[in-house]
């Protein structure tokens, strides 16, 4: 089936704006012209501040970096991703984004047919491994969603609560496409926070430890949790 979005002349399409301190700032559809820009804040803080990338040493494994390159390559052109910009005097910069992809109960993310690297297959059987301890779609009872695979803000505009703000935005951006809910594994207490501030709630818990004993290569520290969070939305 595969999704396909309507990239018309509306796009990219703005969801939020508000200004702070006399900085303007933009959440919009990512823009094709960006993706670049965009691997490279993925590639340059996600990898080394993400929890899973960073305990599985990801960034220093360069098949493994290929990649998930590689697989945010074919994320970003579905033009579902949203993109946090700066902008003064009409230039846009972009700071922060969210990778975005409409998933379907039945078909399988693009993911397993590209991946090489044993770092990165360390991070993918963490997320197979949270997602085999509940069927999302039949949890909350739609045959698709918005799923992610990276939120991240450039370290010198952190502070702002942009994570958030991104968040908030995937509901205009779902409501504009018909899609009831989004789902994503947040890895860190930050982004779990974060997501509950915005009213997501939580599917599936699942510790390092509880990833350790089921032999994966993470420290089996049983305070650290992943979780699956997921929220839903009224479409008219």
């Amino acid at each position: 089936m595969g999704f396909t979005r309507n990239w018309d002349s509306s796009c990219p399409r703005v969801w939020d704006s508000w200004e702070t301190d006399g900085t303007k700032w933009v959440i919009q559809d990512l823009a094709p012209e960006d993706d670049n820009a965009a691997l490279e804040i993925l590639v340059n803080h996600l990898l080394t501040d993400e929890t899973l990338c960073n305990l599985s040493n990801i960034s220093e494994d360069a098949e493994s970096v290929d990649t998930i390159v590689k697989i945010w390559s074919k994320f970003l052109a579905q033009r579902m991703s949203l993109g946090c910009y700066t902008e003064i005097e009409g230039k846009k910069t972009l700071v922060a984004l969210n990778v975005c992809i409409v998933e379907y109960a039945e078909e399988k993310l693009p993911v397993d047919e590209v991946s090489r690297g044993d770092a990165w297959k360390n991070v993918l059987n963490a997320l197979n491994y949270i997602d085999s301890k509940c069927n999302a779609f039949e949890y909350l009872g739609v045959d698709r969603l918005l799923y992610a695979l990276g939120l991240v803000v450039k370290p010198e505009f952190r502070g702002h609560k942009l994570g958030s703000k991104i968040l908030a935005a995937r509901e205009p951006l779902c409501k504009s496409q018909g899609l009831k809910a989004t789902s994503t594994v947040f890895t860190g207490p930050a982004s779990q926070k974060s997501a509950a501030r915005c009213g997501f709630e939580t599917m599936v818990t699942v510790s390092l430890k509880e990833l350790a004993e089921n032999g994966l290569k993470y420290p089996p520290d049983e305070n650290r949790t992943i979780k699956l969070m997921y929220k839903r939305y009224i479409c008219d």
